[in-house]
């Protein structure tokens, strides 16, 4: 940083309005808690557009690239913490630099006393502008934060509107449930000529969409897509097995047929039991 050789009346006149409190501060409170804002108001104009682009880089990076909000805090409070220690040498040195400049304009005293106030102080004008827009930004911000927690709130204190979805469809004649819970079940049609079975399973989503979940649980790669009863499932075939899968708000549901013997009659009972599927929303307590 460059050393400050100019004359302590200069330096005050630049300065200006609380010249002692910056001078012998090692930390400045203002930059570190309202920086853009305090940057304005000492004509730091330059400071300032330097300090919101690297604030802006910060929160496009690890906010909205990579999605880390609690990293974005923590950069960002440091960054300002750094710009508040150093704020007296970033100042001076603007004063140096500003100071020299007028010095070699003119040599008249008055004059350069007069050009050193007019180009350093403070701006009111600026303090007015940037307390608006932030103001507006807050309410703006705070609007819309207040109305997603009341959203959430009223959705979770208002039953008869608390949904539930589950999986329905028709058992084909003939099979016969072998298993069932609340989250699986399992039938089995056989004869001496047609042996076939399916599972219906309903699971918490851990994928992205259900592309996702064919491949990494079955491995699957040529995967299509059906419109069954207004829902888009996904499935896949493999030898005699038929996998289709279906990603509803924060549940995944999934159709597991397999033929175990090659017959016309389980192929007609998997064609009945696919175009069966639906989704069934309930209201509780209604």
């Amino acid at each position: 940083m460059v050393n400050i050789m100019q004359d302590e009346k200069y330096i005050k006149a630049y300065i200006g309005k609380n010249h002692d409190k910056i001078m012998n501060s090692t930390f400045s409170w203002p930059t570190f808690l309202v920086s853009m804002i305090y940057f304005l108001y000492r004509k730091l104009w330059l400071y300032a557009l330097i300090y919101y682009i690297i604030s802006f880089l910060i929160t496009l990076i690890f906010d909205s690239i990579f999605n880390m909000p609690t990293i974005t805090s923590l950069i960002s409070i440091i960054f300002s913490f750094i710009v508040a220690m150093k704020f007296k040498d970033l100042y001076l040195y603007k004063i140096n630099r500003d100071i020299n400049k007028i010095k070699m304009s003119t040599n008249n005293e008055e004059k350069i006393l007069e050009k050193i106030k007019k180009k350093g102080g403070v701006s009111n004008i600026a303090l007015i502008i940037s307390i608006v827009i932030y103001s507006v930004i807050l309410i703006i911000s705070y609007k819309e934060e207040y109305e997603r927690i009341s959203n959430i709130l009223n959705n979770t204190n208002d039953l008869k509107e608390e949904k539930t979805t589950r999986i329905d469809y028709n058992v084909p004649d003939g099979f016969v449930n072998n298993y069932e819970s609340n989250t699986y079940s399992s039938y089995r049609y056989t004869d001496e000529e047609n042996d076939c079975n399916f599972i219906i399973q309903t699971m918490n989503n851990n994928y992205d969409n259900e592309e996702m979940y064919l491949k990494n649980v079955y491995q699957a790669s040529n995967i299509d897509s059906i419109i069954i009863n207004n829902y888009t499932w996904y499935y896949f075939n493999e030898e005699n097995s038929y996998i289709y899968a279906l990603i509803y708000e924060d549940k995944l549901y999934a159709l597991n047929y397999y033929i175990n013997k090659d017959s016309e009659v389980c192929s007609n009972y998997l064609n009945e039991l696919s175009n069966s599927l639906k989704v069934i929303v309930n209201n509780e307590n209604s």
